[in-house]
């Protein structure tokens, strides 16, 4: 007899719509799940590999690691699995970029000073050419 083995997200999935039929709000909070990363612990911790140069700034290692890395300095390559930028900066991807996240993902962005969206302000002509109207 051969068993038929279903993936675990088609049995959630199964699970869900039939939980669905019968309390519209049981899987609500299955969907709103957050991922939390796993503790820094100190056996983790002694298995990270020593600091080869002194840093300005140290950060921990992207994603959910727990070694220490050099932050990226204004003007590094950054991305998404790269090291943060250092305090102040944000990586940006380059500002004529036609696939900005993917060039984030690809490490291909640029640590820069954050700026801040709120206090921009944009000449008449910025404005015409974001919002397609003309500006008199």
């Amino acid at each position: 007899m051969t068993k038929v083995r279903t993936p675990p997200t088609m049995l959630w999935f199964t699970g869900c719509s039939l939980l669905l039929l019968s309390a519209p709000f049981a899987c609500a909070s299955l969907s709103e799940m957050v991922f939390r990363c796993p503790g820094c612990t100190a056996e983790r911790q002694a298995l990270c590999p020593q600091l080869a140069e002194p840093c300005a700034e140290m950060v921990r290692e992207p994603g959910c690691g727990c070694c220490p890395v050099c932050a990226r300095q204004e003007g590094e390559a950054c991305g998404v699995y790269t090291p943060r930028c250092s305090t102040g900066l944000r990586c940006y991807p380059t500002p004529d970029s036609e696939l900005p996240l993917e060039q984030l993902v690809q490490g291909q962005g640029q640590c820069r000073r954050k700026v801040d969206t709120e206090t921009v302000t944009y000449s008449p002509e910025q404005r015409e050419h974001s919002s397609g109207q003309s500006v008199h």
